[in-house]
């Protein structure tokens, strides 16, 4: 794989220092029209059609920059989407992509205006790796727009359209006391 491989795109300045591709060759990839900044520090080859999900993967990938997403699916770090996000992925419900939600272990500081990142440990078994992203499982996506306090009306609609996609009622009923005593809303 390399930095202008498609698949592995948008991807960091850091990633392609790691290829030997200089910040001076990346500035000029973006100057000539080969490249596209999709946030800063974040890339994609021009002729890389553009999705929905673009400016979420690059925020995920920013957030540890030095380490291809190969790396991370290999050794997850506790860095995952969730939330609204997460919903919006998964198609259940009726949640904009954006704001991106993001969950972490710890603290991630950030001035990415567009994206919410929050404290909260989510255990691997929860997670889904969608297009090489790490995504929420609908159960604890569930349990997660009910701690982000999120429409009751709209979080009913996302329990519907999970049910219909084969919900694990099980995992949910261990999720939901799990996080009952972290100040969940009742």
């Amino acid at each position: 794989m390399s930095l202008l491989d498609p698949i592995v795109m948008p991807d960091t300045r850091t990633h392609a220092a790691r290829l030997g591709i200089t910040a001076k060759a990346l500035s000029q990839a973006v100057a000539s029209g080969r490249a596209e900044r999709i946030a800063h520090g974040a890339y994609r080859l021009a002729g890389v059609p553009a999705t929905e999900r673009d400016h979420v993967t690059a925020i995920w990938k920013l957030t540890a920059s030095a380490k291809f997403t190969h790396e991370r699916m290999a050794a997850w770090d506790d860095i995952v989407i969730g939330g609204t996000s997460a919903a919006n992925i998964l198609g259940i419900g009726d949640f904009r992509l954006s704001p991106y939600r993001i969950y972490a272990r710890n603290r991630i500081n950030s001035r990415i205006a567009d994206a919410s990142f929050a404290v909260r440990a989510v255990d691997e078994e929860d997670i889904a790796w969608v297009d090489s992203l790490p995504i929420t499982k609908a159960e604890r996506t569930l349990v997660d727009l009910c701690l982000d306090f999120e429409d009751p009306s709209l979080i009913g609609d996302a329990l519907r359209d999970a049910a219909r996609r084969r919900l694990d009622y099980d995992r949910l009923a261990l999720l939901t006391p799990q996080e009952s005593g972290k100040g969940a809303a009742g």
